[in-house]
């Protein structure tokens, strides 16, 4: 069980340099900034022994300090670009915080995630032995009805043809 565990730690990482939607991680959503609903999720799960926010950018880290996160360490810009890997985030971070066993990621732009749904995840690794979970959701839309935006701003089939 998690106590005889190394701990968990929940992971928010909240890069400054958006280009779709600047500073969409401290945006407010139905008065609270989009990170804070991670946010609070995390630190209401009853297994998640730490909340800390990863970030290069010094608001975003403010304001998620204010809304109950941990901050103690801040990313270097070389793990803030647009190519960087997630995973790269979280060796960064368990280099600075290697004292953990278990690690939760939990991205900022999900802010429907409740405390159960944590808990929840963690409970299907530790009752299945899985070494990791990744929560999906099916979509309502066809894949063959979706679109993306090239860097040209030119719309293109998600799916190739």
């Amino acid at each position: 069980m998690i106590e005889s565990t190394g701990g968990v730690l929940a992971l928010i990482p909240a890069r400054g340099g958006s280009k779709g939607l600047p500073g969409k991680n401290i945006r407010l959503l139905h008065g609270k900034p989009l990170i804070g609903w991670s946010i609070d999720a995390a630190r209401a799960a009853r297994y998640v022994s730490r909340v800390v926010v990863s970030s290069e950018d010094a608001g975003i880290l403010e304001v998620a300090r204010v809304q109950g996160a941990q901050i103690p360490f801040v990313r270097p810009a070389e793990l803030a670009r647009d190519e960087t890997p997630g995973m790269d985030v979280v060796l960064h971070a368990l280099d600075q915080l290697p004292d953990y066993e278990w690690v939760v990621l939990l991205q900022p732009t999900s802010p429907l995630r409740l405390a159960a749904d944590i808990d929840a995840a963690i409970e299907c690794c530790l009752s299945t032995g899985a070494p990791s979970c990744v929560s999906v959701c099916e979509s309502a839309a066809s894949p063959w009805w979706m679109f993306r935006l090239d860097d040209g701003g030119r719309m293109h089939s998600f799916l190739p043809k």
